[in-house]
């Protein structure tokens, strides 16, 4: 079933706008987002090709490092220490990346 929840028309982008359509019965009373086709003449890619050819073999990098390292999980946890210091920026407190590195270190 549709899943309804309250938005003002008011608050969306005019292109979201432009794409509302009104739901059938028994939700005459909302309206849902309709996307248009896709271009006739398709969508290219050339931009985005290159870059996802660079990120794929950085992935290639990251895996073969991970099934040699002594510590596979070193990424992710540095991953996850990063997210740490940019939520708890959001929240008012202030820490660096090397700053939670050297706490990790001495106590975990």
């Amino acid at each position: 079933m549709f899943k309804v929840f309250a938005v003002n028309r008011q608050d969306l982008t005019g292109g979201i706008r432009e794409c509302l359509t009104r739901l059938p019965s028994p939700y005459e009373n909302h309206y849902g987002v309709v996307t248009p086709p896709p271009p006739e003449s398709g969508v290219y890619l050339d931009d985005i090709t290159a870059l996802h050819s660079q990120a794929m073999a950085a992935l290639g990098e990251i895996a073969e490092w991970a099934r040699t390292s002594t510590d596979p999980y070193l990424i992710s946890r540095t991953l996850r220490s990063k997210e740490a210091v940019s939520s708890s920026a959001m929240e008012g407190t202030h820490s660096t990346l090397d700053e939670l590195l050297i706490y990790a270190k001495n106590f975990c």
